[in-house]
C-alpha cells in the first residue's frame, strides 16, 4: 500500500550519548532497499568490532511492511524492537539505524535499556537532517517571461519545489508539486495566465521534499 509521505534521513549521521557510563552510538544511514541495509550494517559492525553490541533496525521500503531488527545480544526485546518502534511512530522508511553501545560497568536492567535504546535514535532523528518523501507530480511549466516569477510563487507556496529553470523564447519550470496540491495550483496557472501557460505532467512519484 502507498503512503502518502514518510521522512527518510538525508545522509549518513551519527549521534553519541553516555547513560550510566555507557557509550551509545547511534548511526543513521539513507538505504535503497533490504539488500543494501544489511551491507550497511556489516560494514558499521566490523567498524565497531571492538564494541559490546551493535544492535540495528531498518524499514527498507515506502509502505513500511518491509522492517528487520535486532537486539545483538542485548536481553530480548530490549534494543532492536524499541528502535523499529521510533522509526515507525516517526514514519522514517528507507533508513538504517544502528546502536552500538560500550558497556561501562553499570547494568541498566530491562527498562533502563529499552529507554536508553529509544532515547538514543529518538535524539539522533531530532539532530539529523531528514527529508519529507511525498508522492508528488513532477511537471513542466511553460510560461512568458513576464509570468514566470509569479508561477513559481503559486507553486512554492503550495509546497512546491523548483527543480529546473530553463530560458529561452519562454521559460520553463519545472516543479515537483505534492500531489494533493497540484490540481489547486493548476487551476490558478490557468487563470493567473488566462490559459496560456502550457503544463505537462512528466511523471508521478516519491519526490524528497526539503524540510
Amino acid at each position: 500500500m502507498q503512503k502518502d509521505w514518510f521522512y527518510s534521513v538525508d545522509r549518513s549521521f551519527e549521534n553519541v550519548i553516555v547513560i550510566s557510563k555507557s557509550r551509545f552510538i547511534t548511526t543513521l544511514l539513507p538505504i535503497s532497499g533490504y539488500d543494501d541495509a544489511l551491507e550497511k550494517i556489516k560494514a558499521i559492525s566490523k567498524r565497531y568490532s571492538d564494541a559490546t553490541h551493535n544492535c540495528y533496525a531498518f524499514i527498507s521500503n515506502e509502505s513500511m511492511t518491509e522492517q528487520r531488527f535486532s537486539d545483538d545480544g542485548e536481553p530480548q526485546g530490549t534494543a532492536g524492537m524499541p528502535m523499529l518502534e521510533v522509526l515507525r511512530k516517526r514514519k522514517v522508511c528507507m533508513t538504517l539505524v544502528v546502536v552500538t553501545r560500550y558497556f561501562g560497568g553499570v547494568k541498566l536492567g530491562a527498562n533502563g535499556l529499552v529507554g536508553a535504546y529509544s532515547s538514543s535514535v529518538a535524539q539522533a532523528l531530532d539532530n539529523a537532517k531528514l527529508l519529507k518523501n511525498e508522492w508528488a507530480e513532477i511537471v513542466k511549466i511553460c510560461v512568458d517571461y513576464g509570468a514566470y516569477k509569479k508561477i513559481e510563487e503559486i507553486c512554492v507556496r503550495a509546497d512546491g519545489q523548483v527543480v529546473d529553470v530553463a530560458y529561452d523564447k519562454d521559460v520553463a519550470l519545472t516543479v515537483a508539486l505534492p500531489s494533493q496540491n497540484s490540481k489547486e495550483v493548476f487551476e490558478k496557472i490557468v487563470d493567473f495566465t488566462q490559459n496560456n501557460a502550457k503544463i505537462d505532467t512528466i511523471e508521478s512519484r516519491y519526490f524528497q521534499f526539503e524540510i
